[in-house]
């Protein structure tokens, strides 16, 4: 989880890098403590949410045993192929319009706007956690491979590993959209594309097994 979210980081530039520059470029300086501070937010809502869909996989596998837990293994790693081949720009992102719908919806670019103009923790840890609810085929895929754990504290243990790989990212969007050509970006990503597709196939590769052997 931690080398998923690592590597899927790169889209967090496209989505999410956007947001949290703007917010980090309006001000003088840029504000460290600040972006600590919206990560924790943000890894947060991937840990409650890692929470609940342990707990819902728990239920599922009481009602379907292991069958399920190795059906949702093969959905997680079809989901990350589909994230893959969208970052690497191979195709479109099918939750595009359904971000910037929720990101209206959520009030995010008020908060946004709140974060910028004034240095309060609770501002930015606030926008890091409506950001972790936004519509995110990584964030989907991560949750499907949590949910298949049918445990609620393995499968938030498990997201709270996926949030803290993608913060290097994060951490360093501010300068690094700043020094990455769009050749060396596309480059990094397709590279990353590969690496998540490799991880998907071993994925879907064990939930097969496991159903064959049963």
């Amino acid at each position: 989880m931690l080398s998923l979210g690592f590597m899927g980081s790169l889209h967090c530039i496209g989505m999410c890098g956007g947001l949290i520059s703007a917010v980090s470029m309006s001000r003088p300086n840029i504000w460290w403590n600040g972006l600590l501070i919206y990560q924790s937010g943000r890894i947060t809502t991937y840990s409650l949410l890692g929470m609940l869909v342990g707990l819902s996989g728990l239920g599922l596998s009481a009602i379907g045993g292991d069958v399920i837990q190795q059906t949702l293994a093969i959905l997680a790693g079809s989901l990350m192929i589909i994230f893959a081949l969208n970052l690497a720009g191979w195709l479109p992102d099918p939750l595009q319009r359904l971000s910037t719908w929720a990101s209206r919806k959520t009030g995010l670019a008020n908060l946004a706007r709140n974060a910028a103009a004034q240095a309060r923790a609770g501002s930015w840890f606030a926008l890091g956690l409506a950001n972790g609810f936004l519509p995110c085929g990584l964030v989907y895929a991560a949750l499907s491979l949590a949910l298949a754990v049918g445990s609620a504290i393995d499968a938030s243990l498990m997201m709270l590993s996926f949030g803290l790989g993608t913060v290097p990212a994060m951490m360093l969007i501010p300068s690094a959209l700043n020094k990455m050509t769009a050749n060396k970006r596309s480059a990094a990503m397709r590279v990353a594309a590969v690496l998540i597709i490799i991880m998907a196939i071993i994925t879907i590769s064990r939930g097969s097994m496991s159903m064959h052997g049963q």
